[in-house]
Formats: structure tokens, sequence, C-alpha cells
């Protein structure tokens, strides 16, 4: 986990904050990259998810330009809306919540042919961002390992039904 950077400082009382984790994964970067962009999948890997639906009803695979509703079984529902997304690479989105902006990278990095290093990034950019980092990083970032962690188990699980990997 990285805390905020002044590289960013380009607005007066705006930081903007990196927490990230990742994880070597038994898995082909497409395994991976297929649980990410299916939001179907994402209440398995990412348990904090009770529902995720299309804005426009198009999709029920994230790609560039798409926008979504996520409903959490806790807490107000946010709309993300996909910035990129890259077979094999993973996506990047943000969303916007109480005058702050959000974005996140769900990365797919290959390692080899079997093995995929997947990286989870939150950027926080807003006024009084640092102060804000300091009390929700931890929190976040045990979050954001844990989904990490889930995700991994499932495209390993794939994986190995695929006889994309030997155990």
């Amino acid at each position: 986990m990285q805390g905020c950077s002044d590289a960013f400082a380009w607005r007066p009382g705006y930081r903007r904050c990196v927490i990230r984790s990742e994880q070597m994964v038994r898995a082909d970067p497409e395994v991976v990259h297929d649980l990410i962009t299916d939001v179907s999948a994402w209440s398995v890997w990412s348990p904090h998810v009770a529902s995720v639906q299309s804005v426009r009803g198009d999709s029920a695979r994230v790609h560039e330009g798409w926008t979504g509703r996520v409903r959490p079984w806790f807490g107000p529902p946010t709309t993300m809306s996909v910035t990129r997304a890259v077979p094999g690479e993973g996506i990047r989105w943000r969303t916007r919540a109480f005058g702050y902006e959000l974005h996140y990278r769900d990365g797919v990095e290959a390692v080899s042919s079997d093995t995929t290093r997947v990286v989870f990034e939150a950027e926080l950019d807003g006024p009084g961002a640092a102060a804000l980092e300091r009390l929700v990083a931890p929190l976040s970032a045990l979050g954001q390992r844990r989904r990490i962690r889930r995700l991994g188990a499932l495209a390993e699980l794939v994986a190995a039904r695929r006889g994309l990997h030997r155990p």
C-alpha cells in the first residue's frame, strides 16, 4: 500500500492518494480478465457487491464506455464508468462520491503463460484527500486484499477446470 503523492497536487487543496494491492495467480491473463469484466461474477469475488446493472442495458460484461450502477450490501449505490478495458490487461474505472473522484484499476499483467499478476489500485482525488486517505486506507486496503485473494482463487479454479495450468 502506498500513501498520498504530492505529484498530483496540481490544484490547491487537492492530493491524489493510491492504495495498491497485488497478487500472483496461477491462471492465464485472459481467465482473470474474463472474471473482472463479467459483472455476474463480481459478487463471488467481491462479496460487498449485491448487484450490478448496466445503465444502458447494453451488456453483462464491462467494456470501455460501459456505465453501471453497483449496489453494495451496505451503503449507497454508486455509478461506475469504465474508462479503459483491454483483454488480458484488465479495466480502469471511476466513480464520484461526496465531492471526490475515485479512480480504480483492476489490472492483469502476464508473467508467464500460466501466471498472472493481478493489481488493484484505488486513487482518491479531491479536497482534503490526504486526511481522508489516512482514515479510510487501512480498511480500504483490507477490502482490496480480500477481493484480490478471492479473485485469484476463483481464477485458479476456472483455469484448472479448463486445463489451462497444471496443479
